[in-house]
C-alpha cells in the first residue's frame, strides 16, 4: 500500500515542480543595480524572473518615503554589511513598462514588516516600531500588486526584530506578471500541500502499523515524516496553523524543527539495527535531546539559534558514535549485509542532507522556509519501506514455516497419542484374560479342589501371555523403526473362533452372558491370525458390554470369495442417533474410550474386508464382517 502512495506523492510534487517553473529557483534572474531593477526590456509576460535581493539597505532606522526626498544624504550601508541591526529599512525602484501590472510573491521578512508602493502603505504584517514593547511579531506569504505608471515603482520594506540576535533580510523574491505569478504560487501551494499532506498521510499510516505491528521502524519513519512535513513554513503558516495561532510559540516550534530534524534520524539506525547500536549510547543521547528540546520553550528567543547549534553539533558526534558501532560489529563479526550496507548508506545520505540544510539556514530563504529535504524523506522512505517489507516477508515466511512445523508436529501428537490409546486398548484385553483366569484358579486352589477346566484355562493364560508379549515385542520394533507389515498367510476359522471362545468367555460370565461359537464352513482365511484374533475378542467384549444375562452368538458362514462371520446380541442395542457414529475413532455412549469397534473397522479393511453394523434394536445388535478366503 505505502509504495503507490509514495510514487503517488513524488509524481505529483515533480508535476507541480515543473509546472510552478522550479518553484523556488526561477531559472531567470533580474539584479538591482544602485538600487534600480530595470525589466523594461525583460520578457516578463513569459517568464517568472528571480528578482536578486541586493537592495538598498539602511541599517538601524526605519525610513519614511518622505526621508527619500534627500536620497543622497541617507546613509547607505553595503551588500557585506553584517545584518544584526534590531531594526533597518530597505528600498528598490522598479523600472518598467509604463502602465502595466507586475506582481512580486515572497514570504515577508522574518518577525515584522511594514511595505510602501510608491509612498503609501500597502502591507503591514505583524507590527513594526522601534519600541520593543509596542512590537509585534509576524510572518507570512505574500503577493504584492504593482502598478507601474509613468513606468517607475518604489518599494520601500521597514522591518524590526526583537526576537533574533540577526536582523532582519529580504526573502527569494519573484517577479511576473499577475497571471504568471498567480500560476506561480498555485504551483508553489500544490507543491506544499503535495508534500506536507502526503507526508503527514505517510506518518499516520506508519504510527498505524507501528502500534499494530509493534514496529520500533515504522515508529521513527512516522516522526521523521511528521517533522519534514512541519519543516515547510508555507505549509504550516498558511494551511495547519490559523492566522492567530502566537507567532512567538510558532517561531519557537519551528527552531524546534530545524534543531530535531537531524537528531530524528539518528534514531533511524537505532531502530532499524537493535542488534548492532547499543541501547547503552541511544539512552543518553535521547535524554540530551529532551533537555535541548524542553528549553526551546524556555530560554529567550535570542538562544534558539544558539540551542539550533548544540543539537547539531551533538548529533555530529551521535553519528560517528554510530559509524565507530558499525565498525566495530564489522570487524567482529564480518562484513554486513548486503541489505544492512544499503539501509545505513540510505539513513546517512538524509541525514547529511538534512545537515547541509541546518547550516545553510540562515543563508537561504529558501531553505529556511520550505526546506530541501521533501523528496529525500520521500525516497528515504520508499528506500526503507523497502528493506522493511523484505525484512517483514522473509518474517512472515519464517513464521508460516514455523506454522508449519507446529501443525505436523500437532499432527505428531495426535497419531502418536492415537497410537498410544490403541495399544492400552489391545493390551488390556489379554491381562484381563490373564487376571480373571488366574483370580479363578487361586480360588479353586485355596479352596483345594480345581476344576476339569483348569488346565485348559492354564494354557489360555500363557498364550494370553505370550500374545501379550508378542504386542510388547511388535511396540518395541515399532518405538525403534523396526516394524514390519503384518504378514498375511493361511487361517483356520474354527481354531479363531474356540481361541476367542477361550479368551472372552471369563469376560462374559461376568455378566451372566452365554457365548455361543458356530463355524458353517470349511474353507480358510487368508489374512493375520493374531489382528483377526484381537477383532473377534473386541467384537464379543463390546457385545457383552450391553448385554445381561443374554447371548452372544458369533457364526462364520461361506460368502462366495469371502468368509463371513455375524456377531449376534440379545442386548439393548444402539440408538438410532448413534448408529451411524460408532466407527468414529473415541465416539462412545457409555463412559469407554471409544477405540474398539475403530480397530476392528481399521483391521478389516487392511485385510481387504468390510465391517458394518447389520441391525440395532432395544432387542439386540448384530454386525457383520468379511474377510477373504485363501486362493
Amino acid at each position: 500500500m505505502i509504495l503507490p502512495i509514495l510514487v503517488l506523492v513524488g509524481i505529483g510534487a515533480a508535476f507541480v515542480g515543473v509546472r510552478c517553473r522550479m518553484i523556488t529557483f526561477p531559472a531567470q534572474e533580474v539584479r538591482a543595480v544602485d538600487g534600480v531593477v530595470d525589466v523594461r526590456d525583460v520578457p516578463l509576460e513569459k517568464e517568472v524572473y528571480h528578482m536578486v535581493n541586493n537592495w538598498d539597505f539602511y541599517a538601524g532606522r526605519l525610513y519614511w518615503p518622505e526621508d527619500f526626498r534627500d536620497e543622497a544624504s541617507m546613509p547607505k550601508v553595503s551588500e557585506d554589511y553584517e545584518r544584526d541591526d534590531h531594526l533597518g529599512t530597505y528600498r528598490v525602484r522598479i523600472l518598467a513598462k509604463p502602465d502595466t501590472y507586475l506582481m512580486l510573491a515572497s514570504f515577508s521578512i522574518d518577525y515584522s514588516m511594514r511595505i510602501f508602493v510608491n509612498g503609501v502603505e500597502v502591507r503591514n504584517l505583524g507590527y513594526v516600531s522601534e519600541d520593543p514593547e509596542k512590537a509585534v511579531h509576524g510572518a507570512r506569504y505574500l503577493t504584492l500588486p504593482l502598478y507601474t505608471g509613468d513606468g517607475e515603482v518604489e518599494i520601500i520594506y521597514q522591518y524590526c526584530n526583537y526576537m533574533h540576535n540577526d536582523g532582519g533580510f529580504i526573502q527569494a523574491t519573484t517577479i511576473s506578471t499577475p497571471e504568471n505569478i498567480d500560476e506561480y504560487v498555485r504551483g508553489v501551494t500544490l507543491y506544499s500541500l503535495f508534500t506536507g499532506c502526503g507526508l503527514l498521510f505517510i506518518a499516520f499510516y506508519f504510527l498505524v502499523y507501528a502500534v499494530y505491528q509493534k514496529s520500533r521502524e515504522y515508529g521513527v519513519l512516522a516522526l521523521c515524516c511528521v517533522m519534514i512535513a512541519f519543516r515547510n513554513s508555507y505549509f504550516v503558516y498558511d494551511y495547519l496553523l490559523p492566522a492567530s495561532f502566537p507567532f512567538l510559540l510558532h517561531y519557537r516550534c519551528f527552531i524546534l524543527t530545524v534543531s530535531m530534524i537531524p537528531s530524528i534520524i539518528v534514531f533511524l539506525p537505532a531502530a532499524f539495527f537493535p542488534k548492532i547500536i547499543n541501547r547503552k549510547m541511544v539512552l543518553p543521547f535521547s535524554g540530551v535531546y529532551a533537555v535541548i528540546g524542553a528549553l526551546h520553550f524556555i530560554v529567550d528567543t535570542k538562544s534558539l539559534v544558539a540551542l539550533c547549534h548544540v543539537s547539531y553539533y551533538v548529533c555530529i558526534v551521535c553519528a560517528l558514535v554510530i559509524i565507530a558501532q558499525f565498525i566495530w560489529h564489522t570487524v567482529k563479526h564480518g562484513r554486513l549485509r548486503g541489505s544492512d550496507l544499503y539501509t545505513l548508506l540510505v539513513i546517512f545520505a538524509l541525514f547529511f542532507l538534512m545537515l547541509w540544510e541546518g547550516i545553510n539556514t540562515n543563508n537561504s530563504s529558501v531553505v529556511a522556509h520550505f526546506g530541501v529535504t521533501p523528496y529525500a524523506m520521500l525516497l528515504c522512505i520508499l528506500g526503507l519501506s523497502i528493506v522493511t517489507s523484505r525484512k517483514f516477508r522473509i518474517q512472515a515466511e519464517l513464521l508460516a514455516e514455523e506454522q508449519k512445523k507446529n501443525e505436523v508436529l500437532g499432527q505428531t501428537n495426535a497419531m502418536n497419542r492415537d497410537f498410544l490409546q490403541t495399544v492400552a486398548h489391545e493390551l488390556r484385553t489379554p491381562l484381563s484374560v490373564i487376571s480373571g483366569y488366574a483370580q479363578l484358579t487361586e480360588l479353586q486352589l485355596q479352596k483345594g479342589k480345581l476344576s476339569p477346566q483348569t488346565p485348559e484355562r492354564l494354557h489360555t493364560i500363557r498364550s494370553e501371555a505370550d500374545r501379550l508379549g508378542a504386542m510388547v515385542a511388535n511396540l518395541m520394533a515399532y518405538t525403534y523403526g523396526e516394524a514390519k507389515e503384518a504378514e498375511l498367510h493361511m487361517v483356520d476359522p474354527k481354531e479363531l473362533l474356540h481361541n476367542a471362545a477361550l479368551i472372552a468367555e471369563p469376560i462374559c460370565e461376568k455378566k451372566n452372558n452365554q457365548l455361543l461359537t458356530s463355524c458353517e464352513t470349511d474353507c480358510m482365511l487368508h489374512g493375520n491370525f493374531e489382528l483377526l484374533l484381537q477383532v473377534l475378542i473386541n467384537m464379543i467384549v463390546n457385545a457383552s458390554r450391553h448385554t445381561d444375562g443374554g447371548t452372544i452368538d458369533v457364526k462364520v458362514c461361506d460368502d462366495g470369495e469371502f468368509a463371513e462371520f455375524t456377531i449376534a446380541d440379545t442386548g439393548t442395542g444402539i440408538p438410532e442417533e448413534s448408529a451411524e457414529h460408532i466407527f468414529d475413532r473415541g465416539y462412545t455412549t457409555d463412559g469407554g474410550n471409544g477405540l474398539g469397534l475403530s480397530i476392528c473397522m481399521d483391521t478389516v479393511r487392511m485385510h481387504g474386508g468390510t465391517l458394518a453394523l447389520v441391525s440395532s434394536s432395544p432387542e439386540g445388535t448384530t454386525f457383520r464382517f468379511t474377510i477373504p478366503k485363501e486362493k
